[in-house]
């Protein structure tokens, strides 16, 4: 009898469908065939393979999609800690960037990131940040409507903020004040990203200043775990 054998029925399943994943046969971004054509290929009770499938969702290897199926996840892009905008860390690496603003407020009530940004007036941007044009990032970017009002435009075209400011202004971020955390998708973030609700997500609220310490943007993104490593630039 086979090393393999010995194992447990679900954990022999879990290999065998990871064994799929790396060899292409399932393919990142694609659907997995239905429980019970799964079931049949196996030869498997509907609990095991639930037990095997549960367990790549937990590594991150699969994605349960509310109402729609589990799909093969991609892989990890790793993003850096770093000063670094969207775009420069996914073109970077050799994949597209896209930037989809789903809503504007000219005149965003939050006194907090008022003084924070050291701002009269504020704009948020809501984007969708895409990768190979897929969801990866909810961001809400806020803006000081008055200093940096020439970015405002393009910004709303779906252009990149950071290309955008040193375009306009020629103002480079210099440093950053960031918070990270770890939580679960809101029904709306989950909605928009294409994840289910027990989805972990990381949370970074990030202030970005320039050379002069003076703030030039605060951004708060939401991003599924299963999508990043995050990596920490020194």
């Amino acid at each position: 009898m086979a090393q393999e054998d010995l194992l447990p029925l679900y954990e022999q399943v879990r290999r065998k469908l990871l064994s799929e994943i790396e060899a292409g046969r399932l393919a990142e971004g694609s659907f997995l065939p239905s429980e019970f054509d799964l079931c049949a290929k196996y030869g498997v009770s509907r609990i095991t393979l639930r037990r095997a499938v549960a367990e790549l969702c937990a590594e991150g290897r699969l994605v349960r999609q509310q109402g729609r199926g589990t799909l093969v996840a991609p892989r990890k892009v790793q993003q850096t800690i770093s000063l670094s905008g969207f775009s420069d860390v996914i073109e970077g690496q050799g994949h597209k960037a896209g930037h989809r603003v789903l809503e504007c407020e000219e005149n965003a009530t939050s006194p907090t990131t008022a003084a924070r940004l050291q701002a009269t007036r504020l704009y948020r941007f809501v984007r969708l940040l895409e990768m190979n044009d897929q969801p990866m990032t909810l961001e809400n970017l806020y803006v000081d409507a008055e200093r940096f009002a020439d970015v405002l435009e393009p910004v709303t075209a779906g252009g990149s903020f950071f290309a955008s400011l040193r375009s306009a202004y020629g103002a480079e971020p210099a440093s950053a004040e960031r918070q990270i955390d770890v939580g679960f998708a809101r029904a709306d973030e989950a909605g928009v990203l294409g994840v289910s609700t027990t989805q972990p997500v990381y949370r970074i609220e990030k202030l970005v200043f320039d050379r002069a310490g003076l703030p030039l943007a605060l951004s708060q993104t939401v991003t599924p775990c299963h999508l990043v490593t995050l990596a920490v630039n020194n």
